[in-house]
């Protein structure tokens, strides 16, 4: 990947890393998947990092909830003699049950209007190596999508790929849930389900900003 991961994803899924939930001490390994009790809903943006005088701040950003995604932007600051833009990203935090920090996050964007569209997922640092995670719609899904590690920061590990228009296609027709799979570092493949509520709104909403 020619990017790790686009800069303004990372810096809203991982820019505090005390916002993950801390896991409990890992318990033998399961026979079979473990389900994670959680559910997604709507990403807050996270509150942006230092930056130099005269980039936008927080009072920039404005926010649009799609069920359980939400639309983040923020302007960007543009060469000299170019016009400014807005950065937007779609993203849902999934939550566990009993927890108020997210157990993960999700997010779609671009680097510029140019770019393809990335799906980023970010999960705590607690994975297998080597390895992969993988989005599938539900537990009959034939065809999961497969995401790459890009790296892992003490706030989470990061996984990410280009979007294929058939993919997206698939996933804009679902409107209940899907299901984020990967191996942790104890070697238990864990099930994680997210919500696709409001996602083909939102990406509409994406779209129409890019």
């Amino acid at each position: 990947m020619n990017r790790l991961v686009f800069a303004a994803l990372c810096l809203s899924l991982v820019h505090a890393p005390q916002t993950f939930a801390q896991t409990a001490a890992t318990p033998p390994r399961a026979a079979g998947p473990v389900q994670v009790q959680a559910q997604g809903v709507p990403a807050k943006p996270s509150p942006t990092p230092d930056r130099p005088a005269g980039e936008p701040g927080n009072a920039d950003v404005t926010t649009a909830a799609f069920g359980d995604w939400q639309m983040s932007c923020r302007p960007v600051a543009a060469a000299a003699g170019q016009p400014g833009r807005r950065r937007c990203e779609v993203l849902q935090s999934v939550v566990v049950q009993g927890q108020s920090a997210p157990f993960a996050q999700l997010g779609f964007g671009k680097m510029t209007p140019a770019e393809p569209l990335y799906f980023t997922a970010v999960v705590p640092p607690n994975v297998t190596f080597p390895g992969s995670l993988k989005f599938a719609l539900d537990d009959k899904d034939k065809q999961p999508v497969e995401l790459s590690w890009t790296r892992c920061l003490p706030g989470g590990c990061f996984a990410s790929i280009a979007m294929k228009d058939d993919v997206l296609k698939r996933w804009r027709a679902q409107d209940q849930g899907g299901r984020l799979l990967f191996r942790n570092g104890a070697g238990q493949d864990l099930v994680v389900p997210v919500s696709l509520k409001g996602l083909a709104r939102a990406l509409d909403a994406l779209a129409r900003e890019n």
